[in-house]
């Protein structure tokens, strides 16, 4: 979040908090107009001086007295701004209501009628317009505060029991773990990575799989191995792993470094064989099918252009499959979730995805959708093969409405 893109987001946000009060000025026509601008604007310019303050000492402020502190005042920074990202497009609407609301009422009204009704149809509209306006605000806020609070602190462990008629017999009840969308950083902390992980420990689970976008601070990578190292040996069947488009905007050389300083396999267009068959090579799972089992993990395309996307994909996936059985049951792991599509058509039985949070914001969602992930979030089935994507066990910002961090288990059992 520093950098570019945190200048462009402080002053993008400190002119919808200009507008926005304007707006509410006008649905109200409050004589201290200037009044409410000026202050709001002053309290936008200390929020803003909050996460600037935040972002240079990082990470240094971890080791700090004062890091609660400094946490919590950075999250109240952050829902002061989210407030008027909320409320600004019900703000424009309720402003265009009011404007050919005065208007037409301007329009009927004679002007005997103005005389002897003035006060009293006056005092009753501003009545109303005051009680509207100031309901706004109030939701604002409200969701704002829960929105920051709940969506940094609430992790929700998603259970999908899925079944498969070729399950070989060897993976009844083989449990997989899903990490995505972790974006360790100024507002993900090591800490909270070691929550998730011990929430999948805590179920069972035989092997993690990270779909991608693991780490946005560089400076937390010695933390970040850490924690990878002194906790593989809890996942029994190891841990997966495949690039997001993150690992490419920060330092895919210095992630991937760090990565294979740890027992992590990395999968970029490529695969490994979990067991050949019979359970071989996998912990405290034994069987008669000699259906060997195998992941698959592709990398984050960056293809423009529909056609050019599908081919890539197409291209990448072609690649991780590549010297696989026919017969084999397969788990592919990707970052975006339009590879689903082609995890349907090459009948693959499980692909975990992840990379669009889930939106963040529920509402929202329907509009995310049409401007270009056809999975935004859950589980999706087409015959035998299920895709699945992540809401993301971390984040950006810390802002979520009804659409909470997650990890996921997967249980495996025959049909």
């Amino acid at each position: 979040m520093k950098g570019l893109f945190f200048i462009n987001f402080m002053i993008g946000m400190s002119c919808i908090v200009v507008f926005s009060l304007m707006l509410w000025n006008y649905m109200i026509q409050t004589s201290r107009k200037w009044a409410v601008v000026v202050g709001g604007l002053a309290v936008t310019i200390v929020a803003v001086g909050e996460l600037a303050y935040y972002g240079s000492l990082f990470p240094q402020w971890i080791t700090s007295p004062w890091k609660t502190v400094l946490f919590y005042g950075a999250l109240a920074s952050l829902s002061w701004l989210f407030i008027f990202l909320l409320a600004f497009p019900v703000l424009v609407l309720g402003a265009i209501g009011v404007f050919f609301w005065r208007k037409e009422h301007r329009f009927l009204e004679k002007p005997q009628e103005k005389i002897h009704q003035q006060l009293p149809n006056q005092l009753s509209r501003r009545t109303f317009l005051k009680g509207a306006a100031a309901a706004i605000p109030v939701a604002a806020v409200t969701t704002s505060a829960l929105g920051n609070v709940v969506g940094e602190s609430y992790l929700d462990v998603s259970m999908h029991r899925l079944s498969y008629r070729n399950l070989p017999d060897y993976l009844e009840g083989y449990k997989i773990g899903q990490i995505s969308d972790v974006h360790m950083g100024l507002f993900f902390s090591p800490k909270r990575l070691q929550e998730a992980i011990d929430a999948l420990v805590a179920q069972g689970v035989n092997r993690l799989e990270l779909t991608g976008d693991l780490i946005d601070e560089l400076s937390l990578l010695p933390a970040c191995r850490h924690i990878i190292e002194s906790n593989a040996s809890r996942f029994p069947d190891g841990i997966d792993f495949c690039y997001g488009n993150h690992e490419y905007y920060r330092n895919l050389s210095a992630i991937r470094d760090m990565l294979k300083e740890t027992p992590v396999r990395i999968l970029r267009n490529s695969h490994i064989q979990a067991s050949p068959g019979r359970g071989d090579g996998l912990m405290n799972c034994t069987g008669h099918d000699d259906k060997p089992f195998y992941i698959a993990g592709v990398d984050f395309s960056f293809a423009k252009g529909e056609e050019k996307f599908v081919a890539e994909r197409e291209s990448f996936v072609q690649k991780a499959l590549d010297g696989i059985p026919k017969n084999a049951f397969v788990v592919m792991l990707a970052h975006h979730s339009a590879f689903i599509d082609e995890g349907f058509t090459h009948h693959i039985p499980l692909t975990l995805c992840g990379h669009t949070h889930g939106a963040q914001v529920a509402p929202i969602g329907p509009i995310v959708e049409m401007v270009g992930f056809k999975y935004l979030r859950g589980l999706f089935r087409q015959g035998e093969s299920v895709g699945y994507v992540n809401r993301g066990t971390g984040h950006w910002l810390p802002f979520r409405v009804f659409c909470s961090r997650e990890v996921s288990v997967f249980e495996l059992h025959q049909a």
